[in-house]
């Protein structure tokens, strides 16, 4: 999403986030809610923070330039896309999917299975909705990420027809990339 022009991005953020909101309300609504503080940061950074041409009136007067006003409309609707593609991938291939993907593609690094295993724990954790202060996270023996259960992560056998789509989609984003 970084090379697409804004007008484009910002329509594809529309769509994903109105799919999203179509086929994974709850889980899209939870997203956005847990993320809300790094939007608001990230359009305060851009919105005051870019230098450029003031805007006329009350919002010039406020720092606000059309530049930031651009900058932040393009790394809000990136963030925005990507959170709503997230949240209709884990509403289609649920949690096991999500980390058996993730750790076929990290095939080739060591630190693969560290990291599944942190995101599973931290989807874990997330997904138990409870409330926890700072003091439990401090203790050790009550930690709520401390857990007792055993995983079993299911391995799928790679087919042609996924490498095939791998390899279409490494294609793609390589004449994208020449092309721009």
């Amino acid at each position: 999403m970084q090379w697409l022009p804004p007008h484009l991005l910002i329509g594809i953020a529309m769509l994903s986030l109105v799919l999203a909101m179509l086929l994974a309300v709850e889980r899209t609504r939870n997203l956005l809610k847990r993320s809300r503080w790094l939007l608001l940061s990230l359009a305060i950074l851009f919105l005051f923070l870019t230098p450029g041409e003031y805007l006329p009136g009350i919002g010039g007067d406020l720092g606000l330039t059309y530049e930031g006003l651009w900058h932040a409309g393009e790394q809000l609707s990136r963030l925005l896309a990507l959170l709503a593609s997230l949240a209709l991938l884990h509403q289609q291939v649920g949690t096991s999917g999500l980390l058996t993907g993730l750790y076929c593609l990290l095939g080739p690094f060591a630190w693969r299975e560290t990291t599944v295993v942190r995101l599973l724990l931290v989807l874990e954790f997330i997904e138990q909705k409870q409330q926890v202060g700072w003091r439990e996270w401090l203790m050790v023996e009550k930690s709520p990420v401390a857990s007792t259960n055993s995983y079993h992560l299911p391995m799928p056998a790679w087919h042609w027809w996924d490498k095939l789509l791998i390899g279409g989609l490494l294609v793609a984003t390589l004449c994208m990339a020449m092309c721009l």
